[in-house]
This record gives C-alpha cells, sequence and structure tokens, in this order.
C-alpha cells in the first residue's frame, strides 16, 4: 500500500516531467538532423574462444548504413566508429553456428549513433586440430632430353593444422620444383601446398615444418660440346724473382668433350689441363700435358696438349767495374797498363743483370805483335748471352812496352 501511495503522490508532476523530458528530446532531434555515413567500418572480433578458428563468415560483412547525430563542426571520417563482435558465448562446432551483437560505437562523444546495419552476423567457430599427412613432389613436363630420377625429401610427411573442418579436407601436402633445361640436378626447398582429395589446392592451414628440400637427380642425353683448352687453373709455383708470364701458347686451342648435361654444367665453359709447374723458372717452359676434365666426361682428342709459357724479365741497365787482361803478351816484354780495370755498361733482362759477378767479368785488350814504347789499345768485351754491351769507360788504355830486365849472374864462390 505504502508502495501504491508513492507512485501516485504528485502524479500530475511527475507527468509533466515525463511530458518535458520528451519534449526536450524532440527538439534535439530537431536541431541534429541524423545523418549518414557514407563509407563501412571493419568488424572486429574480440575474446574468441582459445584453439578456435572463426570459419564463416569468409570474408567478415563490413558495418555499413550508419546513421548518427553530430554537431556540424564535428568532422567524421571511418575512424570515427569502432565495430566490434564478442564471441565469448560463441558455439565451438564445425556443425553448427551462433549469432552474435555487433556493436558500434562512436570514438568522439560528440558523436551519437543512431542505426547502422548489420545488427546481428552469424558466426561458425571450429575447433583447431593438428594431424599429418604425406608429402608429394610435383613438376612440369620435363624439357626433352631430360630424364629426372626419384625425388629424395627431407621429410617424407609433415603436420598440417587448421581449423577441423578445413584440415579433414587436406589429402597431401604437394611440394612443387622446377628441373632447368641444363638438366642440372635439383636441389630446391618449396613451399608446401595444402591439396585436397581432387587435387585443388585448400587454404587457411599452416604446416610444420613449412619446406621441404627435395634433391632429383637428373639425367640427361648424352651430347657434345667444343671448348676452349686453359691452363690458368693449371699453373703453379712461381718464376724465378724477376721474371713473369708474358703469354701462353695452347694447341689446339679447342677440344670437343661429350657428357650428360649436368656433368658438362662442371666444366664451366672450359677444360683444364694437369698442373704445369713454373716454379723457379727462367725462360720458357714448353710441356705436353693431359686433359683435366670431371667424371663422366670424355674428349675425343687423342693426343696431349701442347703448352708453351713464355717468360719475360723486365729490361734494365747494370754498370760494372771490370778488371783489364792482355791477350797474346810475350814473356821478354814488361808491360805496363794506363788503367788496371775499367767500367762496362751492359743492357737486359734485370734478372740476368742481377745474377752477374764483377769478380767473374774482365775486358781483353789485344797486344800480340806490339814493340816496345806506348800504345793506344781498345778493350774488347763478351757479355753472356741475352746481354748486350752499351758502353767501355774507358774504351781503351795505354800500354807501355819494354824489354823484359835480364837478371845479374850470381858471383862465383871462392
Amino acid at each position: 500500500m505504502r508502495i501504491v501511495r508513492f507512485i501516485f503522490r504528485n502524479w500530475p508532476l511527475k507527468i509533466g516531467a515525463i511530458l518535458l523530458a520528451v519534449m526536450l528530446y524532440g527538439a534535439m532531434v530537431v536541431l541534429q538532423t541524423t545523418q549518414q555515413f557514407p563509407g563501412t567500418v571493419a568488424v572486429e572480433t574480440v575474446n574468441q574462444p582459445p584453439n578456435s578458428y572463426l570459419v564463416k563468415p569468409d570474408p567478415m560483412p563490413a558495418v555499413r548504413d550508419i546513421k548518427y547525430l553530430a554537431p556540424a563542426d564535428v568532422p567524421i571520417s571511418q575512424s570515427s566508429f569502432r565495430a566490434t563482435i564478442d564471441l565469448t558465448g560463441a558455439k565451438v562446432s564445425d556443425s553448427d553456428y551462433s549469432w552474435v551483437k555487433v556493436q558500434l560505437v562512436s570514438t568522439d562523444q560528440r558523436i551519437q549513433v543512431v542505426d547502422y546495419q548489420p545488427q546481428q552476423i552469424r558466426v561458425t567457430l571450429d575447433q583447431i586440430i593438428q594431424r599429418t599427412v604425406d608429402v608429394h613432389v610435383d613438376y612440369p613436363t620435363p624439357p626433352a632430353g631430360i630424364q629426372p630420377g626419384t625425388p629424395q625429401l627431407s621429410s617424407s610427411s609433415v603436420s598440417v593444422s587448421g581449423a577441423a573442418s578445413i584440415v579433414s579436407r587436406v589429402a597431401y601436402a604437394e611440394a612443387r620444383v622446377r628441373i632447368d633445361s641444363s638438366g642440372l640436378d635439383v636441389s630446391q626447398d618449396p613451399d608446401l601446398v595444402a591439396i585436397d582429395a581432387s587435387g585443388n589446392p585448400v587454404d587457411n592451414v599452416t604446416f610444420s615444418p613449412r619446406t621441404v628440400h627435395v634433391a632429383i637427380r637428373v639425367n640427361s642425353e648424352t651430347r657434345s660440346e667444343t671448348v676452349p683448352v686453359d691452363v690458368a687453373d693449371a699453373i703453379h709455383g712461381n718464376p724465378a724473382p724477376g721474371y713473369y708470364i708474358t703469354s701462353i701458347d695452347i694447341t689446339p686451342p679447342t677440344v670437343e668433350v661429350q657428357g650428360q648435361a649436368d656433368a658438362l654444367a662442371l666444366l664451366k665453359g672450359k677444360a683444364n689441363t694437369a698442373p704445369i709447374s713454373v716454379s723457379g723458372a727462367t725462360s720458357d717452359i714448353s710441356v705436353k700435358v693431359n686433359l683435366a676434365l670431371p667424371d663422366n666426361v670424355t674428349s675425343d682428342t687423342a693426343t696431349q696438349i701442347s703448352v708453351v709459357i713464355h717468360l719475360q724479365s723486365p729490361i734494365s741497365t747494370r754498370s760494372l767495374t771490370v778488371g783489364v787482361v792482355m791477350d797474346g803478351a810475350r814473356s821478354d816484354r814488361a808491360y805496363t797498363l794506363s788503367a788496371p780495370s775499367v767500367i762496362v755498361t751492359l743492357g737486359g733482362a734485370t734478372a740476368a743483370l742481377s745474377a752477374l759477378d764483377p769478380a767473374t767479368l774482365v775486358a781483353s785488350m789485344s797486344v800480340a805483335g806490339l814493340d816496345t814504347g806506348s800504345h793506344a789499345v781498345n778493350l774488347t768485351f763478351s757479355a753472356p748471352a741475352g746481354i748486350r754491351v752499351l758502353a767501355i769507360s774507358p774504351s781503351q788504355i795505354t800500354v807501355t812496352i819494354a824489354p823484359a830486365a835480364v837478371p845479374s849472374p850470381s858471383p862465383i864462390p871462392s
């Protein structure tokens, strides 16, 4: 009874208050005309149950037809709204679904959301599972003459995980590789693709590992190629100090080789020879060597490869002081030279000049047939092979010839 009296106490005043509120709300609606946002707002999911996968809707529909109230000076954009669906109570089942409410709120308190579509979304949550499937290798039809062997895999099976309704459709994992027309062996790590029983791809699953290593031995028909002979990788050692290689002559310069494509690819476009040593060399090296071919590569070249390696040393000059010797001197004459030595300037290879020992070199002068007195005689110098005489200073010296002194007789003893 007390409650009834409270409700009806001053009822005219209470009714008047309600009417006033209605009038004020109507005035607000009149003053702020309802507007419609022309764009859409993406829907976010919150509180999704653990170990679940949102199967449907796919894709998630966006919120549209948004009606709102806002002062005229408030800027409106997509970021002015946030749309969410709360999946807390949604069922996790591959055969059942749940209706969830779409909650659209404004990010600006001056904006009042009046209406929007859709108000609800039907969702299907599926349980995430994991199972093991085999790995199959797939490659396009090989080029003519190429014969792939049996694929070798780093792992013949992998684990696939995802929604139960999707994982159940996966028949196997496919590793797609390519075979090059060059006939090189396959060594690749392709990403795996989920395939169903009809051979169609299955999306939205994850593999562990994500890739596998595929190795395929590729055989090809035997063929022939003409390649140049190369000795650059065969030369070892260093010439004597001061010498360097100027050129190399190779006969024959090219050879014909035979083998399968993968074996020929190991040549890298050239045929190497057996090793050639140039250690300590001071002159051209001429040798005959065999070809050094990879396994399963042969050549019809019956003869050995003739190789001539040309060496050279830089040209320079050197001046040496050498002694003077007389040719044709008589025993009954005494000879006196105006200079016991001369300076000889030589030209030739630096290494050869550096090897000369002045103590072993002499300049010659011929005194045969000269009588007593003073005579100016030209000097000569015999240079070692490969070395030229550029100058002798002085080019002649004076020799003074006198009778040899006769020794006094020994006294006769008493």
